[in-house]
């Protein structure tokens, strides 16, 4: 009996953890096929839209082979766009993500701001002006209850890899805690139903 109520017991665990993990998106599941695919034609692309500016791209790309932070693929900016965004209907949790320039570009960014708004335009918060070079650096975002993120650069390419997002506060599924009494009654129950060995 104490087998199965543990095992009844990890289950429910596994469920409430289900609900709030980070997902990083690693871009590599666009099909590139040695050259650069639209992430806006793709939106929603991991439940968020991407302007227009925004492609994918793969290592395999001439001038590109520093551009993936991890995996082969990575996202890029279009190079007329000072400012693009990415965007949501549902409130999501920004932690960071990975930016570079790609080594071959003639014209490489010098630094990028990210830029968090929530549902109705208002300000979140931003991380103001980060450098940013050949090698990979993490911006933190840390912006709660996001609807729209800018991403602004001084001018030139830049690569972005590994963004990372979280269930934003409450989203957590609200069957979660009856789900625990339940089980916990059930435990309770079960405990006086079973035979007291002296």
């Amino acid at each position: 009996m104490k087998k199965i109520l543990c095992a009844l017991f990890a289950s429910s665990s596994l469920m409430l953890a289900g609900g709030a993990h980070a997902a990083v998106i690693g871009f590599d599941d666009v099909i590139t096929e040695g050259d650069f695919t639209s992430l806006s034609d793709a939106s929603p692309y991991a439940s968020l839209s991407w302007g227009a500016g925004w492609f994918a791209g793969d290592s395999g790309i001439d001038g590109y082979a520093n551009a993936a932070h991890s995996g082969a693929n990575f996202a890029v900016n279009g190079f007329g766009d000072d400012q693009i965004s990415i965007s949501s209907a549902v409130g999501f949790n920004f932690a960071g993500a990975w930016f570079a320039t790609p080594e071959g570009a003639g014209d490489k960014a010098g630094w990028i701001t990210v830029t968090a708004y929530d549902a109705l335009n208002q300000l979140i918060g931003t991380t103001g002006n980060i450098a940013i070079g050949d090698s990979y650096r993490w911006v933190t975002g840390g912006f709660a209850n996001v609807a729209m993120l800018t991403i602004t650069r001084d001018s030139g390419w830049y690569v972005m890899d590994d963004f990372t997002t979280a269930v934003a506060s409450g989203t957590v599924p609200v069957p979660a805690s009856p789900l625990v009494l339940g089980i916990g009654l059930l435990a309770l129950i079960l405990a006086r139903r079973m035979p007291q060995r002296g």
